[in-house]
């Protein structure tokens, strides 16, 4: 049976609006919050044509290509809802939307699998908010509930939009401006939960750093890298180089990234550039 596809941890992007601006959105990667009472929206949606597989079974295990009439992408678009519960406890809801799609040489034709994935909820509480409105510090915590099909295309379980666990995850970030310049760093980790057969998923760290540079009043360039470590093995991990741009107006931003593979060890697939898009909407 040929082996499942790998289903990497969706990269957050931080798109935040200008240092100056009357209201700063939530990012997973920030530890900016939104006032009492509001609500915000974001979407991101990311499409990953992966050409490179990880080869276990030679007599050098390492990358390489895939090969002649194979093909495997992922695509994902995430609403994601967010509620001020106090001006320091924000809560957020992501509903993924994911299709894997395979062509290997021992199927007729390609085969895709469609559908949502797990539901996240993730509060986070502003500890931290200096003086003059800098540094901020606050803490993460989420569950990811298994609301993903699981078995996969012909239930082979290749491809599966879930591991089927309930899983954990506890996290700190911290903001900080000086002059124009903003800058962001989260540190996370996801504890995943068991299950009999299926896929699974070994617990992760995941690390992010983003520096915002605006351009003008309404424009910020983006520079961030981030890393998805595995904690139970040294022989996987990945990281990304993130340049995008963002856009802020009083209500809406607009942010477009391409997500550049740095380095990687271990596991299932890996693209070597990805696009990026991601909108926010801010109801106050």
């Amino acid at each position: 049976m040929r082996r499942a596809i790998a289903l990497l941890l969706p990269v957050v992007v931080v798109l935040a609006a200008a240092p100056g601006a009357q209201a700063l959105p939530i990012v997973g990667a920030s530890a900016n919050t939104i006032p009492a009472g509001t609500f915000m929206l974001d979407m991101w949606g990311t499409w990953q044509d992966y050409s490179l597989e990880y080869d276990v079974d030679g007599s050098n295990p390492g990358w390489c290509k895939l090969r002649s009439g194979e093909r495997v992408t992922s695509m994902s678009f995430v609403p994601r809802i967010y509620y001020g519960v106090t001006d320091r406890l924000t809560v957020r809801a992501s509903f993924p939307l994911e299709d894997r799609y395979g062509e290997f040489e021992s199927w007729e034709s390609g085969k895709s699998n469609s559908g949502l994935g797990d539901i996240i909820i993730d509060p986070k509480f502003q500890i931290l908010r200096g003086d003059d409105g800098y540094p901020r510090v606050a803490a993460l915590a989420g569950i990811r509930l298994p609301t993903g099909e699981t078995d996969g295309v012909d239930n082979l379980n290749l491809a599966p939009l879930s591991d089927g666990s309930t899983d954990y995850m506890l996290g700190v970030v911290a903001t900080h401006s000086v002059g124009p310049i903003t800058a962001h760093a989260c540190l996370t980790y996801w504890m995943n939960g068991q299950r009999e057969g299926g896929a699974d998923s070994p617990d992760m760290w995941v690390g992010v750093a983003t520096i915002e540079t605006p351009l003008d009043e309404s424009w910020n360039l983006l520079w961030e890298y981030k890393g998805v470590f595995s904690s139970e093995s040294k022989e996987f991990y990945r990281t990304y180089a993130c340049p995008g741009i963002a856009w802020d107006g009083e209500r809406t931003t607009i942010g477009f990234s391409a997500l550049v593979s740095a380095a990687r060890k271990g596991g299932g697939y890996d693209f070597d550039w990805a696009p990026y898009l991601r909108i926010y909407y801010r109801f106050f």
